[in-house]
């Protein structure tokens, strides 16, 4: 069961990286950042995965917006612990295609070989 769960947060997070990016630009324009409210609302109508938000709040929004919708709903996430995860798992460690947004112009998402870009 756990590796079933491991997998669908990856494609999930693939998901977030690949399509949810452009499906924002082609919402809200292009922008570096977006609100949580733009986020959590395409996630929604467009029907993406809802229960790894976190991560798509961690790739679009800024830490302080991250910071605000979780504390709000008082959760504890960390946004670089986050971001980090994403690098690892996705970009081979290299954090500056999220740090830059270089990734949501269709550079290629990586996978460290586990299921992550289907």
């Amino acid at each position: 069961m756990m590796f079933f769960a491991k997998y669908k947060k990856k494609k999930a997070i693939s998901s977030y990286i690949s399509t949810l990016g452009k499906d924002l630009a082609r919402r809200y324009g292009k922008s570096k950042t977006y609100t949580t409210g733009q986020v959590e609302k395409t996630i929604h109508d467009e029907g993406y995965n809802w229960r790894h938000i976190c991560y798509a709040h961690a790739l679009y929004t800024s830490m302080k917006q991250f910071d605000k919708w979780h504390s709000d709903r008082g959760e504890v996430c960390d946004y670089k612990s986050m971001r980090e995860e994403i690098s690892d798992s996705f970009f081979n460690g290299d954090m500056s295609p999220i740090d830059s947004g270089s990734f949501m112009e269709g550079n290629a998402v990586g996978s460290s070989g586990d299921g992550g870009s289907d």
